[in-house]
């Protein structure tokens, strides 16, 4: 049994340019096998986004822990549908905060089912990083992000762009429901062993590559490190942003991979390396002599039907029956015996030899010689 650990960690820093921190985040573990990890950035003036994004921040992490009984990325997507209405319900109440709304990343790492369940509204990002790769597995809801993921915007060209920051999607502008269209984007992925996941604000994209960020990752630092190491990379780039890293690693050896996630040219090199137990002539010589004994037993209880009808033939026809009558003949031994015992290339001579005293002795009806010939031929046999 491989040793599993998640181990994770979150920093948020106001950044080099802003007097307030608009973004949060949330790293929780809501049981032994599954951890919670949202990152939030706040949109809104007036502190507006500080406060749609503390809303999130409280009411994301409540809804999982009341309602944790049912499918985990559906109640993950009612979650963040529970904090979108929250968000729209106070603006509604407060004026000076009637523009306010957040985008949040937020996914559940579950060991148990190794599975990663995301749901993504806006263009904070979650990232995984494994074997040296960095991978991005949510969708920008922008116009610069989709530009750059088809590949018509380079990453420096989308970091520098003047419409970097205008999104699509927000939670807080409207009311939802989980089947809305245009609203959430979830997806489930496999959680890959010793893989590191990172949720991040656009305050660290905007400013570091992202082979700034796997020269980061791949440190054999702590989390801690890495996260702070991060935060330090996007200030020292100048820092115009509130910026937030959360990290998450899954542990564990590389043999607790299914065959579904190794490559076929692995999965084809693991067959071909597998014991193949031969079929020696001792095998075969153990199969025949099973056969023999089904076979013995077989014509043992033929024999006995044939013997118990026999005898209430005779006994209810004795007077009619003429002495030469009762002499019909031996039966045909070969005809019983040679259709098994030649096609294995026995000696057919005992077995014939046992079925012919069975069958004097059924004619003379001795039952005392089929009494003494029945059990040690069975038993021999």
């Amino acid at each position: 049994m491989s040793k599993e650990k998640l181990l994770f960690c979150g920093q948020t820093d106001m950044g080099r340019q802003r007097t307030n921190n608009e973004d949060a985040f949330v790293v929780d573990q809501l049981d032994e096998n599954t951890v919670l990890a949202i990152v939030i950035d706040g949109v809104g003036g007036y502190e507006g986004g500080e406060v749609a994004a503390a809303i999130a921040q409280k009411e994301i992490p409540a809804y999982m822990k009341k309602y944790n009984r049912g499918e985990r990325l559906e109640l993950l997507k009612q979650a963040v549908v529970s904090a979108n209405n929250a968000i729209v319900e106070r603006r509604q109440a407060d004026a000076e905060r009637a523009n306010m709304s957040c985008v949040l990343t937020s996914a559940l790492i579950d060991r148990e089912r190794k599975v990663v369940d995301m749901v993504h509204v806006g263009d904070t990002r979650m990232y995984q990083f494994r074997h040296g790769e960095l991978k991005k597995l949510s969708h920008d809801h922008s116009l610069i992000g989709y530009r750059e993921e088809v590949g018509d915007l380079s990453e420096e060209e989308a970091m520098h762009h003047p419409q970097r920051n205008v999104i699509s999607r927000d939670v807080g502008s409207e009311l939802h429901e989980v089947e809305d269209r245009d609203f959430l984007e979830s997806e489930e992925f496999p959680l890959l062993p010793n893989s590191i996941f990172l949720f991040c604000s656009d305050g660290l994209t905007d400013l570091i590559t992202s082979k700034q960020m796997v020269g980061i990752l791949e440190l054999p630092d702590s989390l801690e490190t890495k996260a702070q190491m991060l935060i330090d990379a996007a200030n020292e780039a100048g820092g115009k942003d509130n910026v937030t890293v959360v990290l998450v690693e899954y542990q564990a050896e590389e043999v607790a991979e299914s065959l579904a996630t190794k490559p076929i040219e692995e999965q084809s090199l693991e067959n071909e390396s597998k014991e193949v137990v031969p079929v020696t002539p001792e095998r075969k010589k153990r199969c025949h002599k099973k056969w023999i004994v089904a076979m013995i037993v077989i014509i043992a209880l033929l024999s006995g039907a044939c013997a118990v009808w026999f005898i209430w033939t005779r006994l209810g026809q004795k007077e009619m029956v003429e002495p030469e009558e009762q002499m019909m003949g031996e039966p045909d031994i070969t005809n019983i015996a040679n259709p098994i015992t030649d096609q294995m290339g026995l000696d057919t001579a005992g077995i014939k030899s046992i079925i012919k005293q069975y069958s004097n002795a059924f004619i003379e009806n001795d039952f005392e010689t089929i009494s003494q010939l029945y059990a040690p031929q069975v038993r021999k046999y």
